[in-house]
């Protein structure tokens, strides 16, 4: 083939209307500002000629070869070399051998750094090198800054270069730059608006440089564009979830055009968000749907019998939970999670031992592992269990490795849990003894952490010497470090010292005004000590700080409800808290007592009999449901719940007005104390 050295005219017609304006390069640069080159040889345009019909008849060696000789006879000719490498790139992806392909791949970076030494300035000889030495990058990282650099010069002269923009972006983001790949996808999109793998790529820079509003604009934006794209919807649906907006993902979700509402993962998203939304009818009804059709034996049905354990929990069914969740852990042995769900529902159900057999089995089975993190955190949750079972002994069994550890903080959590049983059992001595122990938590100081020292002052009022346990606190808070005030005020409310919490909870929020934490304990004191209209300026101040607050939430509408003051206003708050903590019984307790006070009985009854479910041992929920049973006419149920709430042990002045109630309904076993 080599002895042809002239193409003739009709033959070179030929090649123009199969090939186009590819010949024309050979003659001179095109793109300016590039410098033309001399022009070719027809012996030269034949070899280029030659080698890309090689190249579409799959004779992919002689073809290589044809662009050799045809770079021999056209040495200035940098389309040539572009080509050449282009081929040179494609035969390297399609190689088995690594070794081949790094020498192809080498090749054909060096044929195309010979173009853009020909063609400095020409854009398509900039992309190739851009896209070569990106591939050449995985076995030579340093090839990635010619790529960067390369693809870098086509967006300054062309920023509407889409592919080469998306590459920019995704080099940017492989090299973990997303604030770059950011600006680089963020102006391609305000060029060339219906680019939706740049709004997917921008999304995914926008996450990892921590801008998730910026994210949610952009899927609005691919939203728009395309309705039916289901990863941005999912995308833009977890994004909305993960900043506790339920109810607004859930309208994302459904928001899907009719013809993607089949879609699996779209059906098991909704289900999920209508579940963190606070609907527990409207989940179960959604994961029943799922666990009746053909995707029950699958994924998407482990995810719904899941789910559907979960709402049964927060229904206060805790038996019909524990039947689907307990399969679930045994399923997924290693989700500690799940694990420690599974153990409080055999706690609220009464099987103590059973619950703490799993969680001490499962610290073993960490311990093992050496996943010592997760192990420390079960056996903080099994002397937990044992606390809530009054078995005080158990509790020092459960958390005596952790008394050692090097961790500060767990420490003084396994110091307070221990102790606390002790206080519990009265023997304050063998507490007091427990937090002098060398092993406890110091502070910086070397002086005993406030964390021992708040516990070492609750066990002495406890104990009853009081001058020594309020001196405590008080030296605590003269300390002048917020911290400190905080923990010295949160001890005498845990002694119920409520009114000497108050001036040191004043001077906190006094010194840090944006003080969840502090205004809400403040507030709590001050409901307490009956300064009503205290309290609630405090918890509204919380709520001004931070609205997804579900324990402000909760005792601002409970404190409403119970003055029967701004009833519509209740009910909105506590059923927020009750979205944000669905099975919290004392959250749905306060929704139903509120439903009682605006005399929705009906509704009341139902989520106080499920608050009960989920609480079976507050006395002021039975108390609650007596009432609700009464105003409904229901008198031998009331007499009941009355009867539970006293077997309970309230104090003397709620006990006495449960008797007077169930004097009321002619009940004689249990007269009012003179």
């Amino acid at each position: 083939m080599k002895g042809f050295s002239a193409v003739t005219p009709v033959f070179h017609s030929l090649l123009v209307l199969i090939f186009g304006a590819s010949l024309a390069p050979l003659a001179a640069q095109s793109a300016p500002p590039a410098a033309p080159s001399p022009p070719a040889s027809a012996a030269a345009l034949y070899q280029f000629s030659l080698a890309k019909l090689l190249a579409v008849e799959g004779s992919l060696s002689e073809a290589l070869a044809a662009y050799d000789e045809a770079e021999r006879l056209a040495p200035r000719s940098a389309y040539v070399r572009l080509e050449h490498a282009q081929l040179l790139a494609r035969v390297a992806q399609f190689t088995r051998s690594t070794t081949a392909r790094q020498e192809l791949l080498g090749k054909a970076a060096g044929t195309i750094s010979e173009a853009q030494r020909l063609a400095p300035d020409n854009l398509d000889v900039l992309r190739e090198v851009g896209a070569i030495y990106l591939d050449l990058s995985a076995q030579e990282p340093a090839a990635a800054a010619k790529a960067q650099q390369a693809l870098e010069a086509v967006r300054k002269t062309d920023p509407a270069d889409a592919s080469s923009a998306l590459t920019l972006g995704q080099l940017y983001l492989d090299q973990k730059k997303p604030d770059k790949a950011a600006e680089v996808l963020r102006d391609l999109v305000s060029r060339v608006p219906q680019q939706r793998m740049a709004y997917a790529l921008l999304v995914e820079a926008l996450l990892r440089s921590g801008k998730p509003q910026e994210a949610e604009s952009t899927l609005q934006d691919i939203l728009r564009i395309d309705p039916g794209s289901l990863e941005a919807r999912l995308t833009l649906a977890d994004l909305l979830s993960q900043g506790g907006d339920h109810k607004a993902a859930l309208g994302t979700l459904r928001g899907a055009p009719e013809d993607a509402r089949d879609e699996p993962r779209l059906r098991r998203k909704i289900a999920w968000e209508t579940y963190l939304s606070g609907d527990l009818e409207g989940s179960l009804a959604a994961a029943d749907v799922i666990l009746a059709s053909s995707a029950a034996a699958g994924p998407d049905g482990d995810s719904m019998r899941l789910l559907k354990g979960l709402v049964l929990s927060a229904q206060g069914r805790t038996e019909e939970s524990i039947v689907l969740l307990d399969a679930a852990r045994q399923a997924d042995p290693a989700n500690v999670a799940l694990a420690v769900t599974v153990a409080h529902l055999f706690q609220r159900a009464g099987q103590t031992e059973r619950a703490a057999d799993l969680l001490a089995k499962l610290a073993e089975s960490l311990a093992r592992d050496n996943k010592t993190k997760e192990e420390r955190e079960v056996r903080l949750e099994l002397g937990q269990i044992w606390l809530a079972a009054k078995d005080w002994d158990r509790v020092g069994e459960a958390v005596a490795p952790l008394l050692t550890v090097d961790d500060e903080a767990l420490r003084g959590q396994a110091l307070a849990l221990q102790a606390d049983a002790l206080t519990a059992a009265k023997r304050y001595d063998e507490a007091l003894a427990l937090l002098d122990r060398k092993e406890g938590p110091a502070g910086s100081s070397g002086k005993p952490a406030a964390s021992v020292e708040t516990r070492r002052a609750e066990i002495l009022l406890r104990a009853g010497r009081e001058a020594e346990g309020r001196k405590k606190l008080e030296d605590l808070a003269a300390g002048g470090d917020n911290a400190s005030t905080l923990a010295a005020a949160q001890s005498f409310q845990r002694v119920e010292r409520w009114a000497d919490s108050i001036p040191l909870l004043e001077r906190l929020v006094a010194r840090q005004n944006d003080s969840v934490v502090g205004h809400y304990l403040l507030g709590a004191a001050y409901e307490r000590t009956g300064e009503r209209s205290r309290a609630v300026a405090e918890l509204r101040r919380v709520l001004q700080i931070d609205p997804d607050f579900h324990a402000a939430l909760n005792y601002l509408g409970y404190t409403l409800a119970e003055a029967r003051e701004n009833l519509d206003e209740a009910l909105s708050l506590v059923q927020k808290a009750v979205a944000l903590e669905p099975d919290n019984g004392a959250y749905v307790d306060s929704l139903g007592w509120t439903y009682y006070q605006l005399g929705r009985h009906e509704q009341a009854r139902g989520y106080l009999e499920r608050a009960a479910r989920l609480e079976p041992a507050d006395a002021t929920l039975q108390e609650h449901l007596g009432d609700v049973y009464v105003a409904l006419g229901q008198n031998d149920r009331a007499r009941e719940a009355y009867r539970r709430a006293l077997e309970l042990g309230e104090d003397h002045a709620e006990a006495e007005k449960v008797r007077r109630k169930l004097a009321s309904l002619g009940d004689t076993t249990a007269k009012p104390q003179p």
